[in-house]
């Protein structure tokens, strides 16, 4: 029992340190030597537990497939309409994907392993909750009229996916790539998603019940708590 446990330890310390490795410098210039290295583990033992870097590939992607799944649905517990689950969920991936190298590592491999044409929403448990929400909010007549709810799943990918490489970007020296732009996009990468749904939400859902949420975005609390027109 004991030498199972030191066993699973070590296996989990390599996984965690090839999550770092694969998160920091991608898929093919990662090595073997550099994860043991990051593991503090002989590479003798790191292969006896995978024997190539594909398979300890693979199963950082499983890893972080399982880790995104669980928090986006833990995310949609909360009650509320589709578009509050929707973007009650993509709250929580963002913050996943800036705490969890597993998270952020298991993005970047996916893009970079991923065959061409194949579509990469058949294994990523976060982009087909994603889907399934918007077609969801699409039965509960949440989305304004016309909306197509297809494009509406691949708007919401890509902003996810953008926020996620936005958090590799280095920062220019004034955090703004248009210096002369007014008003810098900068804050954490929960702020930036959080300016994005202010802008997107209203053009895809119209206010009501299961419209725009209630709570969270900033221009729609803000819209809430105006006073009343005069009548």
């Amino acid at each position: 029992m004991a030498i199972q446990q030191r066993a699973e330890r070590t296996r989990l310390a390599i996984l965690t340190a090839a999550a770092r490795v694969f998160d920091s410098l991608g898929y093919e210039r990662a090595s073997l030597a550099r994860i043991s290295a990051e593991a503090q583990v002989t590479t003798g033992a790191l292969v006896f537990h995978f024997a190539t870097k594909a398979d300890l590939a693979a199963a950082v992607r499983e890893r972080a497939r399982a880790v995104t799944g669980v928090t986006v649905e833990t995310a949609c517990l909360s009650g509320g309409t589709a578009v509050e689950k929707l973007v009650s969920a993509t709250r929580a991936l963002v913050r996943l994907l800036e705490t969890d190298c597993v998270a952020r590592a298991g993005e970047r491999l996916a893009r970079e392993l991923q065959p061409a044409g194949s579509p990469v929403t058949l294994e990523c448990p976060w982009r087909r909750e994603v889907a399934r929400l918007v077609r969801r909010a699409g039965d509960e007549g949440a989305l304004h009229p016309g909306v197509d709810g297809t494009v509406v799943a691949a708007l919401i990918g890509y902003v996810v996916q953008g926020v996620e490489l936005a958090m590799r970007a280095p920062a220019s020296p004034d955090g703004e790539p248009w210096p002369d732009e007014i008003g810098s996009f900068h804050g954490s990468a929960a702020e930036r998603l959080e300016r994005i749904w202010e802008l997107i939400l209203p053009g895809l859902v119209p206010p009501g019940p299961a419209g725009l949420p209630r709570r969270g975005v900033p221009s729609v609390r803000a819209r809430e708590t105006a006073p009343a027109p005069a009548s």
